[in-house]
């Protein structure tokens, strides 16, 4: 199978695809050129709809990893975490431009292109705005931590109506918190919040789950939460069934990651 990924120089596709190339012929895009695991990344800017027409052509299925980034822009955390200011404004904008439009032109370039299946990147912050849930399963009415994860959902949206309207095979992946991440400096922090531990996720289960949505021949669309096992778990992973998919890694409370205990029900 040949597998287009956007974003393959961002945190998550950078760790996964040594893990995904024994198995996939892989061509790797991102906003600029590079490199990952001995393997080019060639330049694609998603918001340009014919250049993704031409990256597509013959490709057998994407992996939209690409998302906007704060890195470039925010400057004072503090006010953009009240949604406020220049700077959060000028994210937004962005998250408009690569989350949504980027995301539908990928959609749209697939149906032109007769690639007939597409896994998307999404995010658990769908479901972790106020008032918080007890526990999280994948029917819950979305309720978005932010602006972002609005966009996050939004990509959903145009996958399901892409799934239904034109029968691509579509496979949501809801991302937690990939673990580990020392280089970040909230880590040390997120290692003393239960809540934030919960949401935590393997490299290694991220990348068996894409795996996963890659093979799957499950519903033609669905979305599904992936997070690695804990003591505990607030989220419930049954779904993720339908793609058979269980995480295999577990996350101790310390952020410690041993094999999974037993399989996910």
């Amino acid at each position: 199978m040949k597998v287009l990924i956007t974003g393959s120089l961002g945190r998550i596709a950078s760790q996964i695809i040594p893990e995904l190339a024994d198995d996939f012929v892989l061509i790797l895009t991102d906003v600029k050129s590079g490199e990952v695991a001995g393997l080019p990344v060639s330049p694609l800017d998603i918001t340009d709809y014919h250049a993704v027409v031409a990256a597509t052509k013959g490709v057998d299925a994407i992996l939209h990893l690409a998302i906007a980034s704060q890195r470039d822009i925010i400057t004072n955390k503090t006010l953009f975490d009240r949604d406020e200011g220049e700077e959060y404004l000028a994210f937004n904008d962005l998250t408009i431009e690569t989350n949504i439009r980027g995301t539908y032109h990928l959609f749209e370039a697939a149906r032109r292109n007769q690639v007939t299946r597409v896994v998307y990147g999404s995010s658990l912050t769908i479901y972790l705005g106020s008032p918080a849930y007890e526990t999280i399963h994948d029917e819950l009415p979305p309720r978005p931590h932010n602006f972002y994860a609005l966009s996050k959902l939004w990509g959903e949206q145009i996958g399901e109506w892409f799934s239904r309207k034109h029968g691509l095979r579509v496979y949501c992946l809801r991302f937690g918190t990939p673990h580990p991440q020392p280089d970040v400096p909230e880590f040390t922090g997120w290692l003393k919040n239960p809540r934030a531990v919960a949401t935590f996720v393997t490299y290694s289960d991220l990348a068996s789950a894409m795996k996963a949505a890659l093979l799957a021949e499950g519903p033609r669309f669905g979305a599904y939460t992936i997070v690695s096992a804990k003591s505990g778990n607030i989220f419930d992973l049954s779904k993720s069934i339908e793609i058979h998919w269980q995480p295999r890694d577990f996350i101790e409370s310390d952020g410690t990651i041993t094999p999974a205990l037993k399989p996910t029900e």
